[in-house]
């Protein structure tokens, strides 16, 4: 298996070769291996992907065990009293564990949402430079 611990070192790459050709023009001879470039931090950053996005699953999975866990719980400990449906649920939405559980779902949501932004721009890169490499044999 191929090693993806530099997939934000490739993206860096990515990203400073998004600013030279924003700044300059852009050397069309060098313009495939930029795109190769992207087509590479692509590849790394579908893993990554991959990773958070089963993160992000593994974290509702989690609220909603807890939740679960939580609501039986508290029916078992006041069998004895009239409680509402509507109690129990805002009795679990305070709780410490799942409001601490519902956070961290957020934090892996947005940041799948970071990466997959991330990922379409490097997309549309590889797309630019493959535009700029073509113009060159356009123009000779």
């Amino acid at each position: 298996m191929i090693d993806y611990t530099d997939t934000e070192e490739t993206i860096e790459k990515c990203f400073d070769e998004i600013n030279s050709a924003s700044q300059d023009k852009y050397d069309s001879d060098k313009a495939d291996r930029t795109a190769a470039l992207f087509l590479s931090a692509q590849m790394k950053l579908s893993f990554l992907i991959e990773e958070v996005e089963m993160k992000a699953k593994q974290a509702k999975n989690e609220i909603s065990r807890i939740e679960g866990e939580k609501y039986f719980s508290f029916k078992e400990e006041n069998l004895d009293k009239k409680i509402t449906e509507n109690m129990i649920v805002n009795f679990i939405a305070k709780d410490k564990e799942i409001v601490a559980t519902k956070l961290e779902c957020a934090k892996q949501e947005a940041c799948l949402k970071k990466w997959v932004f991330i990922l379409n721009t490097i997309r549309d890169g590889h797309v630019f430079y493959r535009n700029i490499s073509k113009n060159k044999t356009w123009s000779e």
